[in-house]
């Protein structure tokens, strides 16, 4: 019990409920612009996403042009294959295994962003429409991220001249 208790403690000691806070908070102004109409969908993979950039935000998987670039190829390569081939299993693992490759090709590798060609197969949502929310909505986490980052960072800022 000591074990765990010096555990616990040792991870409540790096206020873990700091960034938490952060992304739940993002995650709910994106889900607030989905309840009053602004955003046609509310995309789950982008509570996988929010863990990243506010857990880890110095990961490659967290920065942003990952976070935007990756969602929006894999949606994108989500939305042509099913459309082709429609949603059968192995268009879905076509359109997965083909996002993951142009991710790495284009150095935007994002872990959620490999479950967009699922959600598309699931969803069946309008193109325009789900490519419009996903790019605002990842672009208000990394933005929201950032500026958490800039906020919590340790390192001391020059003050500014008065």
């Amino acid at each position: 019990m000591q074990n765990l208790t010096s555990r616990l403690q040792n991870r409540l000691t790096s206020q873990p409920w700091k960034p938490a806070l952060g992304a739940g908070i993002a995650i709910a102004l994106i889900a607030s612009l989905k309840h009053v109409g602004f955003f046609p969908y509310l995309i789950a993979p982008l509570g996988a996403s929010a863990t990243l950039v506010w857990m880890v935000p110095k990961s490659p998987l967290a920065r942003a042009r990952a976070v935007i670039g990756g969602s929006l190829i894999s949606a994108a390569i989500g939305l042509g294959v099913l459309g082709m081939l429609g949603a059968t299993p192995w268009a879905i693992g076509l359109a997965v295994g083909l996002a993951i490759f142009s991710m790495v090709l284009f150095d935007v590798l994002h872990a959620p962003a490999g479950a967009l060609p699922l959600v598309i197969g699931i969803s069946h949502p309008e193109p325009v429409a789900f490519l419009g929310t996903l790019a605002a909505s990842t672009i208000i986490l990394a933005v929201l991220g950032r500026f958490y980052l800039w906020l919590t960072e340790t390192k001391a800022r020059p003050k500014p001249d008065i």
